[in-house]
């Protein structure tokens, strides 16, 4: 299953900044894990973005619980789940498997 994930700032960007590179550590961890598809910042600087998979919400939830940036409150969570009904023919099967390929 994909999940859309925003993570909202708080209002102290000076923790965020100190935080950032252990951010930035877990995120490759959890590209490498195939749980990540891809994450930035959003352009209006208010927070992220984050495309993941996953099998179970439950067990990405707890993967998010991992990232500094929750574990020392700096942002609020929002969990999306996506469920494809079209997408490219390039996307991976694996994130997208009932998607209409085109």
């Amino acid at each position: 299953m994909l999940y859309a994930i925003t993570l909202k700032y708080g209002s102290d960007p000076e923790a965020l900044g100190h935080h950032l590179d252990a951010h930035k550590i877990w995120l490759a961890e959890m590209i490498k894990k195939g749980n990540v598809i891809f994450a930035g910042p959003l352009q209006n600087k208010q927070g992220g973005f984050i495309l993941a998979y996953a099998d179970e919400l439950t067990a990405l939830e707890k993967e998010i619980h991992r990232d500094p940036f929750v574990t020392f409150g700096l942002v609020d969570v929002d969990i999306l789940v996506v469920d494809p009904a079209v997408c490219s023919s390039a996307f991976p099967d694996v994130w997208a498997t009932n998607a209409k390929k085109i």
